[in-house]
């Protein structure tokens, strides 16, 4: 615990001295040594704030050279199955709904398969807008089998966490994900929630959630605007495919 917390800490203020132009773009960080005797740190805490830093875009690493600042843009770690609530500072996180929870039929032509039981229960479905600092980031659409989940509708809170309520509520828990990813142009509904231009570049998500209940899955359908911030995996294989 004390590990983790300390690579934490040093992550954080290396990304902060990136942003910052503390460390421009094309200089080198300090050696692992020096970061280990500066923060009288572990050669394998200090290895692991930079590996963070990587992953999600800000360095890179040459051989014979150390750690170069690479990119001051920032990217998020929105493709794990953590949720948006986990990978984004809370205080910094704003939210719309589009629709508020209702209880409806599947749509037609979902995008993913259903199983029999989740098929006959129809769905919740609510969708919403995620910013960050004033600024949409993702618009997502949510479908949950409506099996056992008594009170939904009224009981789920626009800013809270999405997995986090299901978990405290109802004892689900999300247990893995599978997901596709398109490179996709966006139309003029998603191109407005997202404050674009009609016609720009867009990521398109389908994933399916598994839960700690057999039969059960959440659903989700994701759009989002990649023009200021990347994003990033560091926590599994994806699917993903370009159109």
């Amino acid at each position: 615990m004390e590990s983790t917390l300390q690579y934490k800490i040093l992550y954080n203020r290396l990304k902060k001295e990136i942003l910052t132009d503390v460390y421009q773009v094309g200089s080198v960080l300090p050696s692992e040594n020096d970061l280990c005797a500066a923060s009288n740190l572990a050669r394998s805490t200090v290895r692991q704030a930079l590996s963070q830093l990587e992953s999600e875009g800000f360095i890179v690493k040459q051989k014979g050279k150390g750690s170069i600042v690479k990119s001051k843009s920032r990217a998020l770690n929105l493709l794990s199955f953590q949720g948006f609530s986990a990978m984004v500072d809370p205080e910094k996180i704003s939210t719309l709904f589009v629709q508020e929870p209702q209880i409806q039929p599947w749509p037609i032509k979902f995008f993913f398969e259903l199983n029999e039981l989740e098929h006959g229960a129809g769905c919740i479905h609510f969708s919403r807008v995620r910013s960050i600092d004033g600024q949409p980031l993702m618009y997502e659409s949510t479908f949950v089998p409506n099996l056992n989940l008594p009170q939904f509708v009224r009981q789920f809170i626009l800013n809270s966490s999405f997995f986090e309520f299901l978990a405290k509520t109802y004892q689900l828990e999300i247990t893995g994900m599978e997901q596709e990813i398109w490179a996709a142009s966006a139309a003029s509904e998603i191109a407005e929630r997202l404050q674009l231009a009609e016609g720009s570049p867009v990521l398109r998500i389908c994933r399916k959630y598994t839960t700690n209940r057999a039969h059960l899955h959440v659903y989700s359908l994701l759009f989002c605007n990649t023009s200021k911030y990347a994003m990033s995996n560091s926590s599994g294989v994806v699917n993903q495919q370009s159109i």
